[in-house]
């Protein structure tokens, strides 16, 4: 229920000034308040009139002409209490507006504890529920519903009655989503909206991003990011930078902006947030008014690699391509790739349309490899066998097989030797692949090159310093003939990682490996 508008407060009046504010701002954008549960204590408040919390202060400022609905919770002697039907009656008389379901109800259950009564209001509460914002029977899901009452009544940890977390941002929740579903930017379109039961699968277990589902205003109950902990919005302060290019008005940012002291970087956070939400209307409000603080800031200054590798966000590069105050477009082979290590192609689109000059190395190709990004592989190869003579786009192979078999890439070597690309290192895919314990590599590379698969006696070196006995195992079953030396094999478990040079020992030893033996012997080839 927090957002930002372009109004800051100071301390000494902030929180009641935000309470106004706030309230003001939710009767009038919502189409429905729905209070689940009100103890006691809060609905005596409601009556008198209180404004102390935001809660109260909505029942007191609500616009009399759009539905309020309460569900009740108490102990069954508070309910019981004749002070309650008094209560009850009065909001009938003088409160018409307001809908009251059947109670969540709790009894004793020990010291300082309370158990919930069964509760059969689901059928009311559903029905006022299509009543009041007049939808047609079914369009609200009683399965929804019941998710929301079944977290609204869970039994409080003490005696004192509170609204449930829970409860509280499942109602934010839907009464957001109610708000995307029947608030367009133009009323004259009718567009199919999902349901709410999708919208919430969509942000919580889809996307599962606590920024994205904040800053479109959709109160889901994914935690918060740590680095977002003391950037949540308070009363008593004023909204921090961060929280205001989450969700404030491009008018409360640029004020925010004009109070920061000069030549101070931005955030790391604050630098994220432009970025990934593409606020290009930023950028350029700092390239116009703020210019010092975009060159201290070293995360805006190295724009196309951030832009390109971590956030693929082609809009930005647009604007940095394009920008008349950022006359400098060098840029670094870092951009593209760190585009082909992330897999996006369509940032790697934009650089080959940019009509700047190409910069690439071999990391490029090696990184898409390595990764498993075959459709990047791809890319590359069309891109330079579409282009021109006169601009060529050169493929850069480097050691691209080995670092796909360094990292287990099957997909990648197999792209490699389909593609009628020239590579070299060949020969070392097995070594690699044995070192690094990627017994699946070798049952790739061996069904794919056969008895022609190359490799030296290093094969057997690797695994055994890094205690990989499975590989040593696939050596001997593979039915190639395998060369080693005695002192290869002696260094190599001398030098065995910690943990387990003794389980690769004893796997020599069962495997014939004898190292008392004379010096002659010591340095002859045998076979495994």
């Amino acid at each position: 229920m927090d957002t930002v508008d372009g109004q800051t407060f100071d301390k000494k009046t902030g929180a009641r000034k935000w309470l106004k504010a706030k309230t003001a701002e939710l009767s009038e954008w919502a189409d429905m308040l729905l209070v689940a549960p009100i103890d006691a204590g809060a609905l005596g408040s409601m009556l008198a009139g209180l404004t102390n919390t935001l809660t109260l202060a909505l029942l007191r400022g609500w616009v009399s002409s759009k539905p309020v609905i309460l569900i009740p919770g108490m102990t069954v002697s508070e309910w019981d209490h004749p002070l309650s039907t008094r209560q009850l009656e009065e909001i009938k008389r003088f409160w018409p507006w307001i809908r009251t379901v059947k109670p969540v109800l709790w009894k004793s259950n020990g010291p300082e504890d309370l158990t919930t009564l069964p509760w059969d209001g689901l059928n009311d509460l559903h029905h006022l529920l299509e009543t009041s914002l007049h939808l047609a029977p079914g369009e609200a899901s009683i399965d929804r519903e019941t998710a929301l009452i079944e977290n609204q009544t869970k039994t409080p940890s003490t005696s004192a009655v509170t609204p449930p977390s829970q409860a509280a941002s499942d109602a934010k929740a839907a009464s957001a989503l109610r708000h995307l579903q029947t608030h367009w930017p133009n009323p004259e379109v009718k567009v199919r909206s999902l349901p709410l039961e999708i919208w919430l699968i969509i942000f919580e277990n889809q996307l599962a991003d606590w920024e994205i589902a904040k800053a479109v205003g959709i109160p889901t109950n994914i935690p918060v990011p740590q680095e977002w902990q003391s950037h949540l919005l308070k009363m008593s302060t004023p909204a921090s930078l961060e929280y205001t290019i989450l969700r404030g008005s491009f008018a409360a940012i640029t004020k925010r902006i004009d109070a920061l002291p000069r030549w101070k970087p931005l955030s790391d956070l604050a630098c994220h947030l432009i970025v990934k939400f593409s606020r290009t209307d930023i950028l350029t409000y700092l390239t116009e008014k703020h210019l010092d603080l975009l060159w201290t800031t070293s995360r805006l200054t190295n724009m196309p690699y951030r832009a390109s590798a971590i956030y693929g966000n082609p809009k930005v590069l647009t604007w940095w391509r394009d920008a008349p105050a950022l006359p400098n477009k060098e840029y670094m082979a870092d951009a593209m790739d760190g585009a082909s290590r992330a897999g996006f192609t369509h940032v790697l689109d934009w650089w080959l349309n940019s009509g700047l000059p190409l910069r690439y190395s071999e990391r490029a190709l090696e990184s898409a490899s390595a990764e498993g990004q075959v459709a990047v592989l791809a890319w590359w190869k069309q891109a330079s066998a579409k282009a021109s003579p006169y601009n060529p786009v050169p493929l850069k192979v480097g050691k691209s097989v080995l670092l796909a078999a360094q990292s287990g890439r099957t997909a990648s070597l197999a792209w490699w030797d389909a593609s009628g690309i020239p590579y070299s290192h060949a020969e070392n895919v097995a070594r690699i692949a044995s070192t690094h314990g990627h017994v699946h590599v070798l049952d790739f590379w061996h069904q794919l090159k056969g008895p022609k698969m190359i490799f030296d006696n290093q094969v057997l070196v690797g695994p055994t310093k890094n205690g990989h006995d499975h590989v040593l195992q696939w050596w001997k079953d593979c039915g190639l003939r395998v060369e080693f030396k005695t002192c290869d094999i002696e260094e190599a478990l001398e030098d065995a990682v910690s943990g387990t040079d003794e389980r690769v020992r004893r796997w020599w030893e069962r495997n014939g490996l004898n190292l008392g033996l004379g010096t002659r012997e010591w340095m002859k080839p045998k076979v495994l």
